[in-house]
């Protein structure tokens, strides 16, 4: 069950951890969207950078939840997928990082 009870000092900590995945990932989108567009050779070119961008969209915007209910559930996914590691997460509480690794496990 996540933890709703953040202290200011884990806001602090999960605040940085979020955004520094959060422009991590968005900085991969942007490069991937600039080499694809530099390479386009022919009209049905757009069309595919167009959904490749439409699907970006869909997945940031389903992943990154900063409501505090939520960080828990991102900061697992975030973990299995790499984008952070567990020491990013220290300071956090006992409980909080627990439930984090067992969703990170999933």
């Amino acid at each position: 069950m996540p933890s709703t009870t953040w202290k200011d000092s884990e806001k602090k900590i999960a605040r940085r951890v979020f955004e520094a995945a959060l422009q991590s990932e968005l900085a991969e989108i942007m490069a991937k969207l600039k080499a694809s567009a530099a390479n386009a050779k022919w009209p049905d070119d757009m069309w595919e950078i167009q959904a490749y961008l439409a699907h970006a969209q869909r997945d940031i915007e389903s992943k990154y939840d900063y409501r505090y209910s939520q960080l828990e559930l991102v900061f697992g996914r975030l973990l299995r997928e790499r984008r952070i590691e567990e020491q990013d997460l220290n300071g956090l509480a006992d409980e909080k990082l627990a439930n984090i690794l067992r969703i990170a496990g999933l």
